[in-house]
């Protein structure tokens, strides 16, 4: 009996199984402020959703199959419908055995190629489809029916990528989100197929992908992360860093001119304007909205306020930054009198 004995990384594969990669459903509108991505690599997709099983076993003369395992993976065998794939971490040892007159000598060929004697562990390092014959010679001569076994040798890693739900926002050559932004990390594989995808966040334990990633303090974030196929190639880790903008931006209402206090009341000098004056320190102001004397709904601030009518008067502002986060309403209160004084004359006599 000869035994091919494999220590490889493997996965079964159907065959039949749609290899198109499964694109993202993510679609992120881009300008020349906001970005989707700070990374750019090949273009990527979601993990391919191959039907995959796993098993440790090796090929024998009688088609039974057993296997040891090393840190490259498993064998599992093959079939018509099935692809068996590995890479150059695999190795391959063949086991003889004769019940009567012992094993002479074992020799394996690749592909076309000349059968070869083994002597020691067979690699396979050329990328593609692979097949290894193999057979023992006792030495009263017999000779042991040729064993088959297909590969697909895949040296190429995947390629890997993230991409934010919603838009980033670059200002001052930082890339700032907001909490509600999530993060969806792809693979694509153009052979044997995506096994996993593995991150981390900052400092803490990798761990395997499953969910679109959130992140919710404060400051700067970096998320680790890289792939692995299923022959066991791993894409270079790659970095996303980003930072987390939670601060509420402020707003000021200032009058030209000071107050002029009657009775109690605050009266704004005649001509005097008002200025609305918003500032965040870090992704910046993206609007600032005013409303007045209880008007339903805020208006874009472009210039200046002014009145012209008599009256009690309220000024409300507020603003929102790059990334989504509202400041507290302002609100200014005054009184405006557009009414001049009258005098009048009259004749004193002696």
């Amino acid at each position: 009996i000869l035994i091919l004995s494999i220590s490889l990384f493997a996965f079964a594969l159907i065959a039949q199984a749609d290899k198109k990669p499964i694109p993202s459903s993510t679609s992120v509108d881009t300008n020349s402020e906001v970005i989707d991505t700070v990374i750019t690599t090949k273009d990527t997709v979601s993990p391919t959703t191959r039907e995959t099983t796993e098993s440790t076993t090796t090929t024998t003369t009688t088609t039974t199959t057993t296997s040891s395992t090393t840190e490259a993976g498993s064998a599992v065998p093959t079939d018509g419908t099935q692809a068996l794939y590995v890479n150059y971490k695999s190795t391959f040892e063949l086991l003889s055995e004769d019940d009567l007159s012992t094993v002479d000598f074992v020799e394996y060929k690749i592909n076309d190629g000349e059968y070869v004697k083994y002597t020691g562990p067979i690699s396979l390092s050329k990328e593609g489809a692979t097949t290894v014959t193999y057979r023992a010679v006792d030495k009263v001569g017999n000779r042991e029916a040729a064993q088959v076994l297909n590969f697909i040798v895949d040296n190429t890693p995947p390629t890997a990528n993230i991409k934010p739900v919603e838009p980033l926002f670059k200002f001052k050559n930082t890339v700032y989100a907001s909490t509600k932004n999530s993060y969806i990390i792809t693979a694509e594989d153009g052979s044997a197929g995506v096994k996993e995808i593995i991150y981390n966040i900052d400092n803490e334990e990798k761990q395997k992908y499953t969910d679109p990633i959130k992140l919710e303090k404060q400051g700067f974030h970096v998320i680790n992360y890289y792939a692995i196929d299923n022959a066991g190639n791993q894409s270079p880790e790659q970095s996303f860093v980003v930072n987390i903008d939670t601060i509420k931006p402020t707003v000021e209402i200032t009058e030209s001119q000071p107050f002029v206090k009657v009775n109690d009341k605050q009266f704004a000098r005649v001509g005097t304007t008002f200025k609305v004056t918003a500032k965040d320190g870090e992704s910046g102001i993206a609007k600032t909205l005013v409303k007045v004397d209880g008007e339903t709904e805020f208006k874009p601030y472009v210039e200046e306020l002014s009145f012209t009518t008599s009256g009690e008067h309220k000024i409300e502002a507020k603003a929102v930054d790059n990334v989504g986060n509202e400041s507290d309403v302002v609100t200014l209160s005054f009184f405006y009198d557009v009414k001049a004084p009258q005098t009048n004359i009259k004749a004193v006599s002696n």
